[in-house]
């Protein structure tokens, strides 16, 4: 009995496709064409395929079966034949056409913007100090002086300090000391001078009166040597930035507990100068200073930072080794609210503006040539002065292509290519809308490093962790402040007199009404003196305090007695007038 055999689907079409071809007779030279025509079309069809949708990959076999056809037929129809019956990929982010003059669909912005209420209506009248005091309160004050008291008890254990080390005379600190040093160190930014030890100097070039009512030198300078954020025995070994992420973590939620952004937020990157020893040190040679500590960070303007981030290593750090990453994880309390992020070229791509569509946040910034997927007759045209060019695809992205001193190239998911006529330096110009509104969001993240920059208190150090405190604690909280209190009061005030208003604030911190305080904590000092008696030295010679104590435990009275030294020198202010050699004076009375 015979078994009848059905060809399946794939030999169905493969004989039907030869049976419309039964009449074409083809040359060799025409096979070769075909066969070129179908390898050009391939190609064709993956730039059309978006990395964005991966279920709709195009699956090329890895054998293409040949074709023979024994007879010659025209070379049109079967170039319209193959052509018609090659596979084409239905993704449409990367079918781009020309601009038809409105986008995909608008996403409104409906949030309150500014500071958030009741905190605006209670401190409509409020002081400077009361705006700084919501974002840096006590209780941070209060972590900061236990984390300095537990590092210096943990660093006397392991440790073994020089007798004259000034750490043996360490104290406690507490929120008020802490606060009045944080108030020196903003002192420091406003009145420059080449070393810290310079203001406390008697000198008249440099004497400063100010400082030395607050707090001596030496007190400053070990409060700054034991300052500190964090449990060292507690810290994660993974985590590079763990004495310090508690504060960010902290002055994060704060930023965004009192202030709500305006629709217009900005990504970007700042450096914070730091030459010293730190894995995760940054170059970037566009900066003004060129190494330091990166920190990623979104704005709003007029540059009120909302959220930052540490930048500690492209292995260490999971969230930010992509610039795609690094956007949505700052920005992820921020969407579906119909804000525009604006970006540089680092960030823009193609995917991220279509993550921010389908969380209904609009995306702005320029873009670089070599992204994947951007429309070739928009990077490839070249144009003259004033001249554009722009595509735009199903989904309502648009790439744009504008020349002005050199080619500059946008993507924009809120704009077309409309133009806006402005008045420069009193000449009527046109420029894209997508660029003016540009260099309105980007103006966020560089108002608020200017103001950052204006008497800044941060200077050379050697612990890392230290100059980013300053940075956030003195700087970026004291830029947030200042932008809530003139929305808020409505009073215009330079950042200048804003931190000279903190300064009085914290200095004041568990300080008398009057008085100075420095001078009462101080300890009165009895300076030793160590004289030579008047007259013969043979009879004035006595037996030295200090070296016969240190013989004595090591022999006998009457050896030791034999083994110390005569000397004419006695301590004036000592109950008795010990005599003592130089040495042992100076053991006894200046270490």
């Amino acid at each position: 009995m015979e078994n009848n055999i059905v060809p399946n689907n794939e030999e169905r079409d493969f004989c039907e496709f030869q049976m419309d071809l039964a009449d074409f007779e083809l040359s060799q030279e025409d096979l070769q064409e075909i066969e070129t025509l179908e390898f050009n079309a391939l190609q064709t069809s993956f730039r059309d395929i978006s990395s964005d949708d991966e279920s709709e990959n195009l699956h090329v076999p890895k054998k293409r079966r040949r074709m023979v056809i024994n007879s010659d037929s025209e070379s049109d129809s079967v170039k319209d034949f193959v052509l018609q019956n090659l596979p084409t990929s239905s993704n449409t982010y990367t079918k781009w056409k020309n601009p038809t003059g409105c986008t995909a669909r608008a996403i409104p912005f409906t949030e309150p913007t500014g500071m958030k209420s009741p905190f605006s209506r209670d401190l409509s009248q409020g002081d400077p100090e009361d705006f700084y005091s919501l974002l840096v309160d006590d209780s941070l004050f209060e972590i900061i002086a236990e984390q300095s008291n537990l590092f210096a008890t943990q660093s006397f254990g392991d440790k073994d300090f020089k007798p004259c080390s000034r750490s043996h005379t360490w104290q406690p600190t507490d929120k008020h000391e802490i606060k009045r040093f944080f108030g020196l160190i903003l002192f420091m930014g406003l009145v420059k001078l080449p070393s810290i030890s310079d203001y406390w100097s008697t000198d008249d070039i440099f004497q400063q009166p100010f400082p030395r009512t607050v707090m001596t030198r030496n007190r400053f300078e070990l409060l700054l040597q034991y300052l500190h954020f964090a449990d060292n025995y507690n810290l994660n070994p993974n985590d590079r930035i763990g004495k310090i992420r508690y504060l960010v973590n902290l002055l994060n939620d704060k930023f965004k507990a009192y202030y709500a952004p305006k629709e217009e937020l900005c990504v970007d990157e700042s450096m914070i100068p730091f030459r010293g020893r730190v894995t995760f040190r940054q170059y970037n040679k566009s900066k003004r200073h060129k190494y330091g500590i990166k920190l990623f960070k979104v704005c709003t303007n007029p540059g009120y930072t909302l959220k930052i981030q540490v930048y500690s290593g492209k292995n260490i750090d999971i969230e930010n080794n992509t610039p795609t990453k690094i956007v949505l994880s700052l920005c992820d309390e921020l969407l579906n609210k119909g804000h525009t992020i604006a970006t540089d070229n680092w960030y823009t791509s193609l995917e991220l503006a279509y993550e921010l569509l389908k969380n209904d946040t609009h995306f702005l910034g320029t873009v670089r040539k070599n992204r994947k997927y951007l429309p070739r007759k928009v990077v490839e045209t070249n144009l003259k002065r004033g001249e554009f060019v722009a595509q735009e695809n199903d989904c309502g992205i648009t790439v744009l292509k504008w020349k002005d001193k050199r080619d500059v190239l946008m993507l924009s998911t809120k704009h077309t290519d409309k133009f806006t006529r402005l008045n420069v330096r009193g000449k009527a110009v046109q420029k894209p809308a997508m660029v003016i509104d540009y260099n309105k969001c980007k103006a966020s993240v560089d108002m608020s490093d200017q103001m950052t920059a204006y008497s800044t208190p941060l200077r050379k150090t050697v612990k890392w962790y230290r100059k980013l405190a300053i940075e956030l604690l003195l700087n970026t909280a004291v830029v947030n402040a200042l932008i809530m209190y003139k929305e808020t009061t409505k009073k215009n005030i330079s950042v200048v007199d804003y931190r000279k208003n903190l300064v009085q604030y914290l200095t004041k911190s568990g300080r008398p009404e009057t008085g100075n305080l420095a001078l009462e904590l101080r300890p009165k000092r009895r300076k030793n003196e160590l004289v030579k008696k008047k007259g013969p030295v043979r009879k004035m010679r006595r037996f030295c305090v200090g070296c016969y104590k240190k013989n004595v435990e090591k022999m006998s009275r009457k050896d030791a007695k034999n083994k110390t030294l005569k000397v004419p020198t006695y301590c004036l202010q000592c109950d008795g007038q010990p005599h003592y050699c130089l040495p042992c004076f100076n053991r006894e009375h200046r270490t």
